[in-house]
């Protein structure tokens, strides 16, 4: 099984990665691989990668700076998390 797993740096990706190496390959992205905020990317990425699940643990977390960073909190926690779910549903695999 292929795993694509999305904020691997963070609290919840960071344990995820080391948790779901039993289950296949896993193919863990932080924001240099994949950067969230172009929606295109994401849509090549994942077709590249041609996963059989996707995990999405990234999020923009920084509440004090989501205030001032708007539009930034929103391409990471709306529109990426949208993205990858469209991509999904093309491929027919699952998302969590």
């Amino acid at each position: 099984m292929k795993i694509l797993l999305t904020g691997k740096d963070g609290q919840v990706g960071y344990a995820l990665h080391k948790k779901l190496a039993s289950l296949g390959e896993v193919i863990a992205t932080d924001r240099h691989e994949l950067n969230l905020e172009k929606s295109d990317a994401i849509s090549v990425f994942v077709e590249k990668v041609k996963p059989d699940i996707i995990i999405n643990a990234a999020a923009y977390t920084n509440v004090n700076k989501a205030e001032s960073e708007i539009e930034l909190a929103h391409k990471i926690n709306a529109e990426a998390p949208r993205v990858l779910a469209e991509k999904a549903f093309q491929l027919n695999i699952p998302i969590i």
